[in-house]
């Protein structure tokens, strides 16, 4: 089987590529990190299987990020053909990774992509002279490119022409061959340096200026390390010699630069119309357009298959609790994923729109310093608005923080955000509470939750979790409309993602509770969900949460199953109150006579104990994957404890006044900071052996 690695910076279109030549469609976006570990599809062609590997982005050999580091490893482990993608807009800084990688003697094939876009700014590329690398050099469109299918050495083709019908003419035999190793001329007198004090052949000293360090010492590493910046400058010299004779350019040409910069990368400017742009979204996805599409789905389901399906039992069989499963059980649960499946898809479609456009690059920027200020910087902006959509999914992409402890932190702060699977139960508890001001009130949720998150971090940072200094290294991407096209195929990606995610474990946990809260311990049915199983432990815990308001076992049940998924939380109250529709579930909070109602103080103490309490149990598994077993466990008693402390300041506040929560807040801060001193020595404990701790 052939191998075929695509490789280049972020942002130059291999993922776009990757799609093109697999028939795929993995997410791609102008931001750094969309790409956070390798992708690869097998594809047949001429009776041949081809594996192609799209690798995350990779500004150099010597690596500053997790994706890089599996970039790395891919480039020198992977025995196959290598594709360096680069843009023409940007070929001095695209081309230094193809320099490093023709240093260590690796063969492969360069891909010039956005040429068009670089012609219609007056310039040019002469092949000819760009042959640097002893590499073949081709001109493609990342976008439109596909697999060539007749039996020919000519493996690849452009599927649109531009100015010229440009083929990829790979033979994947050449590829296998491996010229004799040279250094560089830009390198000879660094590598000499290096000889002159150490006893080590060409090779071993090369490598190691691109950050491969085979078998060196301490001592020989920090020795090499001296001449980087040097090195770096060199190699720079010698690309812009090359790029000098090859490429003709506008003198006033800045690829990515645009004149409405001068009011987007204003802070007064930018911020304001970022937020005026996020709460319409809010209000269009959530409250105007997405429970359109929504009603829409449920009364398509309804009269197409439950009705009639439901009919057709009642004909044939008389076995109510067969009836009441189906009707409640499995149609509530498919329900619970069709009322806000549309959400899911319209929020991408906003974070679509913010990354083609060119925005989010900009928006980074701008929040850098504020960021700073709570020891994350511009680039975690991106992982708070994935995890608008989805915690799990964004817990994952923290690995592309800067360093260690930026990533810790940003796993262990981004469950605060308001994921799309706690959407529904703000939006119908606050419906039945607050009318048309529930928008006012799931706005505010959101906000809290980003507060929140803020001042998690900052403690972090002040305490366990200090941020090492760090540089926000961020490139902007042109400034572009919008390709409808590509929003309607991410859209179309994320929904299928979300129904296999999420669609069979709302299903199945949605079963599994509608058979504990009709089930009794005689294993006979109940129409009455407090006769339950389910309930009969619920009503034991409840006390524990009598503080809060929420002493209610339906209520309590509702949170368990919401550690599963947050998802099954609307399902649950649904299923406990005995309604089939969100409609009626929203009337049923407010009466008494219901199993799970609320008042407006219990009301708002649930919605704030849903937003901020245990993370669900799929971004637990990443939590524990990404950062460890300890910080799980510290994020699960944290988000709990903090969620108990909110609630309750706002239930005792609402119901007794302001001195509870004052009170609440002193104790809690003492608490608080009595659980960091234990924590710092548990993770940084005095040592007996050396004289220094024992003083």
């Amino acid at each position: 089987m052939y191998k075929v690695l695509i490789i280049g910076n972020p942002n130059v279109g291999k993922s776009t590529l990757f799609n093109s030549l697999t028939k795929s469609s993995e997410h791609t976006g102008n931001f750094h990190g969309v790409t956070v570990e390798e992708k690869r599809k097998i594809v047949f062609l001429n009776d041949e299987k081809i594996e192609f590997i799209d690798t995350p982005g990779l500004y150099s050999m010597n690596t500053f990020s997790f994706e890089e580091e599996v970039s790395k490893n891919l480039i020198l482990k992977t025995n196959g053909t290598r594709l360096v993608l680069a843009d023409a807009n940007s070929l001095r800084r695209n081309l230094y990774l193809a320099l490093q990688m023709k240093e260590l003697n690796l063969d492969f094939k360069l891909l010039i992509n956005n040429y068009d876009y670089f012609i219609k700014k007056g310039g040019n590329i002469d092949l000819n002279k760009l042959r640097i690398f002893n590499s073949e050099v081709e001109i493609i469109d990342a976008k439109h490119v596909c697999l060539f299918e007749k039996k020919s050495k000519k493996i690849f083709k452009n599927a649109k022409k531009t100015q010229k019908n440009y083929e990829f003419k790979l033979n994947f035999n050449d590829f296998q061959k491996k010229s004799s190793f040279f250094v560089q001329e830009y390198l000879i007198d660094f590598v000499k340096k290096v000889k002159l004090k150490y006893n080590l052949n060409d090779e071993t000293i090369v490598r190691a200026f691109n950050g491969i360090f085979d078998n060196l010492s301490e001592e020989q590493i920090e020795f090499i390390k001296r001449f980087n910046k040097e090195i770096v400058s060199a190699r720079y010299q010698y690309l812009d010699k090359v790029l000098n004779d090859s490429i003709t350019t506008k003198k006033d040409y800045v690829y990515g630069a645009s004149k409405w910069d001068k009011i987007l990368l204003k802070p007064i400017f930018m911020f304001p119309a970022f937020l005026l742009f996020f709460f319409l979204s809010i209000y269009i996805i959530f409250f105007a357009l997405g429970p359109l599409i929504s009603d829409f789905l449920i009364f398509i389901l309804d009269k197409l298959i439950m009705t009639p399906f439901l009919n057709l039992m009642y004909s044939i069989s008389s076995n109510i609790w067969l009836i009441e499963f189906v009707k409640s059980g499995v149609f509530s649960s498919i329900n619970t994923v069709l009322s806000f499946l549309p959400q899911v898809c319209l929020l991408f479609v906003f974070l679509t729109l913010l990354e083609d456009s060119g925005l989010i690059a900009r928006l980074s920027f701008i929040m850098d310093d504020f960021l700073s200020f709570f020891g994350l910087n511009g680039k975690s902006i991106y992982i708070i608005l994935m995890g608008l959509g989805c915690n799990t999914m964004s817990t994952a992409a923290s690995r592309n923080a800067d360093n260690k402890n930026l990533k810790i932190k940003t796993a262990l702060i981004n469950p605060y955000i308001s994921c799309m699977a706690r959407l529904p139960v703000y939006v119908i508890v606050a419906s039945a509470f607050f009318g048309a001001k529930a928008y006012f009130v799931v706005v505010g949720l959101y906000l809290l939750g980003l507060m929140v998150a803020l001042i998690m971090a900052l403690i972090l940072n002040k305490t366990i979790l200090k941020n090492k200094s760090s540089n926000l290294l961020l490139e902007f991407p042109a400034l572009r409309g919008v390709d409808v096209k590509h929003i309607y195929t991410v859209s179309k990606i994320n929904a299928k993602d979300f129904i296999s995610r999420v669609f069979g474990v709302v299903l199945s946990v949605g079963i599994i509770v509608w058979i504990l809260t009709h089930t009794t311990f005689s294993f006979a049915y109940t129409e009455f969900v407090t006769d339950s199983i389910l309930y009969f432990f619920a009503d034991k815990l409840a006390f524990l949460f009598a503080p809060i308001g929420l002493n209610s076992a339906g209520i309590v049940t509702a949170l368990i199953v919401g550690i599963m998924a947050k998802e099954l939380i609307v399902s649950t109250l649904s299923i406990s109150n005995n309604v089939a529709s969100n409609t009626a579930l929203i009337a049923s909070l407010t009466a008494a006579t219901s199993v799970v109602h609320f008042n407006m103080a219990s009301a708002v103490s649930f919605l704030v104990f849903t937003l901020l309490y245990c993370p669900c149990i799929s971004n637990l598994a990443v939590l524990k994957k990404e950062v460890g077993t300890f910080y799980m466990w510290f994020a699960i008693i944290s988000q709990l404890t903090t969620a108990y402390l909110m609630s309750f300041i706002f239930y005792q506040g609402i119901t007794k006044g302001i001195v509870y929560p004052i009170i609440t807040i002193i104790v809690a801060t003492i608490i608080l900071l009595a659980i960091i001193y234990i924590i710092k020595k548990v993770k940084h404990p005095k040592c007996l052996t050396c004289n220094k701790c024992r003083k």
